[in-house]
């Protein structure tokens, strides 16, 4: 598992899905196999924030 702590001014980014939206979660997810950490936080930052510069 792979996460990411965004924070910003003193506040945190977090996340959460449609079908659950009172649940709130650090971005990130599983890595696909054979996939590094950083690759795979990279890609979920891009999958689920729509973000890719600075990474």
């Amino acid at each position: 598992m792979v996460a990411a702590a965004v924070v910003s001014g003193g506040r945190l980014l977090v996340v959460s899905k449609k079908s659950a939206p009172e649940v709130f979660y650090l971005p990130g997810g599983k890595p696909d196999q054979g996939e590094e950490a950083l690759e795979a936080l990279t890609r979920e930052l891009i999958e689920e924030l729509g973000v890719s510069q600075g990474l």
